[in-house]
């Protein structure tokens, strides 16, 4: 398929063997060359040859008990490297850890890529059972209080490309799915400061977000605390929500981010007032 932008076509085998990679998920954590040629409907010779260059570049590893497939470490070593690059990550540790040890309860950080959330840093609550994010995951943005955080702060511009076709399908029965409905949820995220999942993504689990910016004010990311709605229960979402904002904001200032009262020395806005008020509470 052609770039509409740049006019040029990507090279088919390299696509072919990313074709391959991205065919490892949850459900396929090992295949065969036969599983994979009928998967990508490929000629067997061809994948056999493309599996052959992965695995001795370790991206592909062999079950010597089966002889079917599976990712290779070095797609981890990879992983590493990037998400050390990432210094939103390591800015963010401190303050996760803070929202973790006053939670008990999982926190995430994730950032927007084109349609979705990936999230890059996740701290897992204290409790045997709770919410589970894999690191490096990808959700969507609708059925996501990360996602939702991060959309409802966008320009309006940027917001519009990005939901120009976008698909609403329900990850579960309470996913909204209704355009409409779905911008006027983002009207109250902006109201409130903080978004929150109501069994949107996943049954039995309650997610509250709020947005990162940097340093031009645009929202880039979002933090999260989930939590299975047992023990996040909807009299405690006002407090929830003031700690996320708080946390949110704090990691917003470390990169870069000055809110527009403190440019003209006007009176602090309702997230200043909110991150000073949680910090005197600590």
């Amino acid at each position: 398929m052609m770039n509409k932008q740049t006019g040029r076509k990507p090279i088919a085998s390299v696509q072919r063997a990313l074709d391959i990679l991205n065919l490892f998920d949850g459900a396929h954590a090992e295949l065969g060359n036969s599983d994979i040629a009928r998967m990508l409907d490929m000629d067997p010779g061809t994948v056999a040859g493309l599996i052959y260059t992965l695995k001795i570049n370790n991206y592909l590893d062999q079950n010597p008990e089966n002889r079917k497939y599976r990712l290779g470490l070095k797609l981890a070593e990879r992983a590493s490297v990037l998400l050390d690059q990432i210094d939103l990550r390591k800015i963010a540790s401190p303050i996760l850890e803070d929202l973790l040890e006053w939670s008990g309860e999982s926190v995430n950080l994730a950032i927007l890529d084109h349609q979705e959330v990936v999230y890059i840093e996740r701290l897992i609550g204290n409790h045997s059972l709770g919410i589970r994010s894999e690191l490096g995951m990808r959700a969507p943005l609708h059925s996501t209080a990360l996602g939702k955080a991060i959309l409802a702060n966008l320009q309006k511009n940027d917001l519009k490309t990005i939901l120009q076709d976008y698909e609403f399908i329900p990850v579960t029965p309470r996913t909204i799915v209704d355009r409409k409905d779905f911008l006027s949820e983002l009207e109250n995220v902006k109201r409130d400061g903080y978004a929150i999942d109501e069994q949107e993504n996943e049954l039995g689990g309650r997610c509250i977000a709020a947005p990162v910016m940097d340093h031009t004010g645009k929202s880039i990311a979002a933090i999260s605390i989930s939590s299975p709605i047992q023990r996040f229960p909807v009299e405690k979402i006002p407090e929830y929500g003031m700690r996320i904002k708080s946390a949110a904001f704090e990691l917003s200032r470390n990169i870069g981010f000055i809110p527009r009262s403190e440019k003209g020395g006007e009176k602090k806005s309702n997230c200043q007032q909110v991150y000073i008020k949680s910090n005197s509470i600590r």
